[in-house]
């Protein structure tokens, strides 16, 4: 009997897998492809980062890039990063990021390592403020149930995962995060990196988008990045069901 219960897992996995559906290890039960895909119903990928950055130099350069670049990254800081940068530089990094044409999702207050955990309504006023205050949010490392969903239901939320994960977290070198990113994506994908790894730099991303171009793939736009000359106007803090990739 045990063995068979092992087959029926392996053989989920690799469905899971296969479908490019909540493949990470940190994903506790199958995620539907609405929550993987997001709001992104075009063919270009979405680079998405969640956490905290390492400073806000850091920070400012990446968003420098992405408007030069006509790029839209999805950011997912969680509420006490938000409330670090705030005490430290009086700077709010969600507002910034949207000034440069960005998607700001929720990812919690305090990045509990499981969710699952807590009730609806606990899961609720973990999406509250100081948290990201939107209508999309990452449950933190992908560990959601129907619990979860009715918490983020209650908050006015709809859940964005991802649809394959880079791993850079394990201490992957810049070259092997940009080679994963490149590798993984899919057409209409979302994949998962963090702010404070090496994946999230001017460097990275353009090479990123260069190895992407090889394969016939496009970046997500900014927000009406095309419009007005070219120019990036602040994206919205609700974003619409349908992003202008």
């Amino acid at each position: 009997m045990r063995i068979h219960r092992i087959l029926i897992v392996l053989a989920t996995a690799v469905c899971l897998t296969a479908t490019g559906i909540a493949p990470d290890a940190q994903a506790a039960v199958p995620w539907t492809k609405s929550e993987a895909r997001g709001p992104n119903h075009t063919s270009r990928v979405v680079l998405t980062y969640d956490d905290c950055p390492r400073t806000l130099v850091s920070y400012v350069k990446v968003l420098d890039y992405a408007k030069k670049k006509n790029i839209g990254l999805v950011l997912a800081p969680s509420g006490r990063c938000l409330e670090k940068y705030r005490k430290n530089y009086g700077t709010d990094l969600a507002v910034l990021a949207r000034a440069y044409g960005q998607y700001v999702i929720n990812h919690s207050i305090n990045h509990r390592p499981d969710m699952k955990e807590l009730s609806c309504d606990e899961v609720a006023r973990e999406l509250g403020a100081p948290g990201v205050v939107t209508n999309f949010g990452r449950p933190p490392y992908g560990r959601i149930n129907d619990t979860v969903r009715c918490g983020y239901a209650k908050a006015g939320m709809t859940p964005w995962l991802w649809t394959r994960g880079t791993y850079d977290t394990r201490g992957k070198t810049k070259a092997q995060v940009v080679a994963t990113a490149a590798k993984i994506a899919t057409r209409g994908g979302t994949v998962l990196m963090h702010m404070q790894w090496n994946g999230f730099a001017p460097d990275a991303i353009s090479k990123i988008k260069a190895k992407l171009a090889r394969r016939g793939l496009k970046l997500c736009r900014a927000w009406r990045g095309n419009d007005n000359e070219g120019s990036v106007v602040t994206s919205p803090v609700m974003l619409p069901q349908r992003l202008p990739c």
